[in-house]
């Protein structure tokens, strides 16, 4: 999801014994980094710098490291703390809740699921009577659906993902805008975002945001910087 390219691709080792690749399957870009060394000290020797650099250019978008992945670091974070989870999402057809829910261990802290593409719907179903606040969609309304959603299910954390679509056929100039919350009893943080691209692009950008902030939060990082796939 980062700039990973522009960040560290300078990073070289003059040898060429450490070597840097990119993999991106949207909305992740993969880096790994290759070590040839004449035994396991020799790697480790090489590789530290280089990880250390890395680590400093781009730390706050790892998502996951080895064979970790996104939700799988979100649900080692909840359960760390005995949290719990409850989930609200509109056009992205369930597929947050659909990234976690079917984890080991995810019985215990994933609480709740709401999917509506109606946001009227998804307001009454997560107790907020008289819908969104000021009748539209923004960051304060998403504030309000994950608030309402925490108390309505008594989970520790919510987290809403609001989708208001651009107007008109698929293409590649079609956008949308995302409103997401993120709601604990003593706190809320919440960001809007643009992504273009397509339906599918939006859909698999908002999941990935969505998850990708609560990370974020659950880590103690900021949830406001921009990431590729995000337009101003």
């Amino acid at each position: 999801m980062a700039r990973s390219e522009a960040r560290i691709g300078a990073l070289l080792v003059h040898d060429g014994s450490v070597k840097l690749g990119f993999r991106a399957h949207y909305p992740q870009l993969e880096t790994k980094l290759t070590v040839r060394g004449a035994d396991l000290d020799d790697i480790r020797e090489k590789l530290a710098p280089v990880e250390q650099e890395v680590r400093k250019r781009i730390g706050n978008f790892i998502l996951a490291e080895d064979d970790r992945t996104l939700e799988g670091v979100i649900l080692a974070e909840l359960s760390s703390r005995q949290g719990s989870l409850a989930i609200a999402e509109t056009f992205t057809s369930g597929q947050i809740a659909a990234r976690l829910g079917h984890l080991p261990g995810a019985e215990k802290v994933f609480l709740r699921g709401v999917v509506s593409r109606d946001v009227r719907e998804l307001c009454t179903a997560v107790g907020l009577a008289g819908g969104l606040p000021a009748g539209e969609m923004t960051r304060e309304g998403a504030e309000a659906v994950a608030q309402a959603l925490r108390q309505h299910s008594g989970a520790t954390h919510a987290l809403a993902v609001l989708i208001d679509l651009d107007d008109g056929q698929d293409r590649i100039e079609f956008g949308g805008t995302i409103c997401l919350a993120i709601a604990t009893a003593s706190d809320v943080a919440s960001r809007r975002s643009r992504i273009l691209g397509g339906r599918e692009w939006v859909r698999l950008g908002a999941v990935e945001m969505g998850l990708d902030c609560l990370r974020r939060y659950l880590q103690g990082l900021p949830v406001y910087e921009r990431i590729d796939f995000e337009k101003t």
